[in-house]
């Protein structure tokens, strides 16, 4: 998901936004003196996108409701965000960096610091490739402009996984 190498990043687990919300994981994202931040949803990987008459199905409309509400929490509450993302980073990291001090990058920008660039980005992971028509596919992928959310399969997700592990011999003794 990530667009750079990063100098920082971070993966949450069901991390809360607020009382209401809740993103089944976080990917927090530095460099340059920018801090990405993907919420990500995820869906069953046999939920279909569309219905036959070619509009969102119940699960896809589901998903992008969700997703509006943590923009509007995003837009509502940076300064509450941002101290849950950096208590996060110190303790819940899944990538293993929670004993790090103050996330920052190196840039010395800092996550908590409100000067910070912070920009928030949408992902819904569902479905498969291969139950995608042409048409289906366009309107997808129309969703990244119209309702500025990515929606992914999770082919994409498995695709990336067999490239980077494909040569089992170069994986580190710790990843085998």
């Amino acid at each position: 998901m990530c667009r750079s190498s990063g100098h920082d990043r971070y993966v949450f687990r069901e991390f809360p936004l607020g009382s209401s919300f809740k993103a089944d994981f976080v990917v927090l994202n530095s460099y340059s003196g920018v801090w990405e931040l993907f919420f990500v949803e995820l869906e069953p990987v046999d939920s279909p996108l569309f219905t036959k008459a070619g509009v969102a199905s119940k699960r896809l409309a589901g998903a992008i409701k969700q997703v509006d509400d943590w923009r509007r929490y995003f837009d509502e509450n940076k300064a509450q965000l941002r101290a849950d993302l950096v208590r996060w980073a110190k303790a819940r990291d899944l990538l293993g960096y929670s004993s790090r001090e103050e996330p920052s990058n190196f840039s010395g920008n800092r996550l908590a610091d409100a000067a910070t660039y912070l920009e928030a980005r949408y992902v819904i992971i569902v479905g498969r490739r291969e139950s995608l028509g042409p048409e289906e596919a366009r309107r997808k992928a129309e969703y990244r402009t119209t309702h500025s959310v990515e929606i992914i399969s999770y082919d994409r997700i498995s695709d990336v996984v067999n490239s980077r592990y494909k040569n089992e011999e170069a994986w580190p003794e710790s990843e085998s």
